[in-house]
């Protein structure tokens, strides 16, 4: 996982209040790229996507590889966007939201318009992106991305 942007989101929400959670495919800790250690606190196994309010995915190529091919974080990904939660991921991190089912439903651009009307953020630049994500978990929730619910007769 590339450390400096994880942790210039993580700063960034912290500095508005937020509280935030490392979440992996296993407990202990995870070695950066630049050979930090970060400590996860919870895993995939344990963790349920209801329990938070927002989903980030930094970059880093042994982080995205890992990500992209485990059930349990796709399954994450998959329940945070049905519950209409803001999702934001380091561009390289288009690998793991390609595995998801909402895939198909990424926008074309992630403008600031965009980002406030479908709560899905991507971007290269790790404090634009915190601002941005900021700027989306505000809204609490993006209810354009409920599916119209059918009553039975």
């Amino acid at each position: 996982v590339e450390a400096k942007s994880l942790n210039t989101v993580k700063s960034a929400i912290l500095v508005e209040g937020g509280v935030v959670q490392i979440i992996a495919p296993r407990l202990g800790m995870l070695k950066a790229a630049d050979q930090s250690e970060i400590a996860v606190d919870e895993s995939f196994l344990t963790a349920a996507s209801v329990l938070y309010d927002a989903v980030y995915i930094p970059g880093g190529i042994n982080s995205i590889d890992t990500l992209k091919i485990d059930a349990n974080a796709i399954h994450f990904l998959n329940e945070a966007f049905k519950h209409c939660k803001a999702i934001a991921a380091d561009d390289r991190a288009i690998e793991v939201l390609k595995a998801t089912y909402f895939s198909k439903d990424l926008p074309k651009e992630f403008s600031d318009e965009t980002v406030l009307e479908e709560g899905l953020i991507m971007g290269s630049n790790a404090t634009s992106l915190a601002k941005q994500f900021i700027k989306a978990i505000s809204q609490h929730r993006f209810w354009n991305r409920e599916k119209p619910r059918k009553v039975p007769a």
